[in-house]
């Protein structure tokens, strides 16, 4: 994730050392550290494949019902002992829809009770007043809920008539009752003309972060690619993001806004405070190169329903290993996957252009599943890089 917000209006959200300190970050363990320094990742953890909408762009390729042999509630806790063990720095709860699973408030609990920090990932649609009180009875910290656009774009996309209001409501409902709560937008060319709509939603609803998705090619994602912007489409879309983000922080609306899932937003920031602010743009490179770019494979990971680990949460067709045979923490501090193994250190397994590229400590050669669905490579080039020879001084 790249916070936009901080980079250019410096808004301190509370969770800087965690966003900019990765590199540093994976060897505070090291002393006396059962797991040899192993980086600690963010888990995504979806805990089951059910979901009660049908979004085009869903990477788990979600269905009306649960996974063959998805965990049970016992296993689930197992896992949970083991990602307090290992010392992660939080677990987002994300299906499907994650609320679908009957015993999703009993997980969320145990996790809370170990000393895990707990998100939620949701479509909002279960979020009725009785639910709303549970989480917040049970200390959520943040929901992150999903709208796409306008509201009957919302709709078509979701496969739902009457979900955009739902989801509004769901939004209303947490922050009356204390749980900070975001909103998560993929931006493609089916809705990318909502993004404004989408600014001034997060403003007139109280929300207090903004996640700008850009589109994964994964799950049904995957047959989206030719709605996905072209590059000088993302870049007006980035352009239009900068300039909301300034003008919301300019008006004394501190609202967090954050880029998802391309990492050529870091270098675009740094390409436009080069020519404008040059001290600015000094900090803000040292601050990017803390975090190191993409980091699928060391500070992000995934749990599938069935307890399959993934270097991200779009990788599902890849499997590093499986929670029912070796512990999470295990499987991610050896890292004896051979994906895994490259992606710790990737930089001479990228392509020549990003190898060659001034800014690859900041992006890291992107996002491996959509560079391996656009090309059948799964270290060939990511067609999300938006940047001109020119911009990233090609040698």
């Amino acid at each position: 994730m790249l916070s936009v917000s901080n980079l250019l209006c410096d808004h301190q959200a509370g969770n800087e050392r965690l966003r900019y300190g990765h590199r540093k970050l994976d060897f505070a363990y090291s002393a006396g550290d059962p797991f040899d320094g192993a980086p600690r990742p963010v888990v995504v953890w979806n805990v089951t494949k059910a979901c009660n909408l049908r979004c085009v762009h869903c990477y788990a390729c979600a269905t009306p019902g649960p996974a063959e042999g998805e965990l049970a509630t016992e296993e689930g806790f197992a896992v949970l002992d083991d990602l307090r063990r290992f010392n992660v720095p939080a677990v987002l709860f994300s299906g499907g829809e994650p609320l679908v699973r009957p015993d999703i408030l009993k997980l969320i609990a145990y996790a809370q009770s170990i000393g895990l920090v707990c998100t939620l990932s949701t479509n909002g649609i279960l979020i009725d007043d009785p639910m709303a009180d549970k989480l917040a009875k049970l200390g959520l910290r943040y929901a992150g809920i999903s709208v796409d656009g306008s509201s009957g774009r919302h709709d078509k996309l979701r496969g739902m008539r009457g979900a955009y209001k739902m989801t509004l409501d769901a939004i209303d409902r947490c922050r009356e009752r204390g749980i900070k709560t975001g909103l998560r937008f993929t931006v493609h060319a089916l809705n990318s003309e909502d993004l404004d709509e989408i600014f001034d939603v997060c403003l007139e609803h109280g929300v207090s972060r903004l996640c700008v998705y850009h589109l994964a090619y994964s799950g049904r994602g995957g047959k989206m690619q030719k709605v996905d912007l072209r590059p000088e489409e993302t870049r007006a879309i980035v352009d239009r993001l900068f300039e909301r983000t300034r003008r919301c922080h300019a008006e004394g609306q501190a609202l967090e806004v954050l880029t998802v899932d391309n990492h050529a937003d870091a270098a675009y920031a740094l390409i436009e405070l080069e020519k404008t602010d040059p001290v600015r743009a000094g900090m803000v490179k040292e601050r990017l190169e803390g975090t190191g770019g993409n980091r699928s494979g060391c500070n992000i990971s995934c749990i599938d329903p069935v307890g399959n680990v993934h270097y991200d949460q779009f990788s599902w067709h890849y499997d590093c290993g499986n929670v029912r045979e070796r512990p999470f923490s295990e499987i991610w501090a050896d890292a004896v996957d051979p994906r895994l193994a490259i992606l710790r250190n990737r930089r001479e397994h990228l392509p020549e252009r990003c190898q060659n590229c001034r800014f690859v400590g900041v992006c890291n050669g992107n996002l491996r599943t959509r560079a391996e669905a656009a090309t059948g490579n799964w270290l060939g080039f990511d067609p999300s890089c938006y940047l001109t020879d020119e911009e990233i001084a090609i040698r």
